[in-house]
């Protein structure tokens, strides 16, 4: 393989390793906050998700565009992730673990389990599912018709 194909396989390894944080965030947000707030806790937090790859699809094709290097998108990505996770390590609270003597796969376990027996949550995941699903169908179409006739922007 080419320098370039190894140095995209590299970086996005660590774009994909720095933002799992994101995705912690949604049961960690719903797990601190109170009974009765929980719902607009994980409201917020999700928001604030699609916000940020909102943001980020604007972010990457404006650099994109006037960069002269699509390598400059990792790089920013990596520079940003990387503050979001300095960020998140010194805002959140320290929180302990409440279950120390499971092992992850039987976390994982647990997790099939409740993919059974507890209705809301699959609930849940079928609404996240969907609204995921539906906001990347919007802009993947998006993309294509915008590069069309009449607009040809360009990606």
């Amino acid at each position: 393989m080419t320098y370039e194909v190894h140095l995209f396989q590299a970086i996005s390894f660590l774009v994909g390793t720095v933002s799992i944080p994101c995705q912690v965030l949604i049961p960690l947000a719903a797990d601190l906050a109170h009974e009765t707030r929980r719902a607009s806790a994980i409201a917020i937090v999700c928001s604030g998700l699609f916000f940020g790859i909102l943001t980020a699809r604007v972010l990457a094709g404006l650099i994109g565009e006037f960069a002269p290097s699509w390598r400059v998108v990792y790089y920013f990505a990596i520079g940003i992730q990387t503050v979001v996770f300095a960020g998140a390590y010194w805002v959140l609270p320290d929180y302990p673990s409440k279950n120390k003597q499971m092992s992850y796969f039987t976390i994982l376990g647990t997790m099939a389990k409740f993919a059974v027996t507890e209705p809301v949550l699959i609930q849940a995941s079928m609404v996240m599912m969907g609204a995921s699903a539906c906001f990347s169908n919007l802009w993947v179409t998006l993309t294509f018709l915008l590069g069309g006739a009449p607009y040809h922007f360009s990606t």
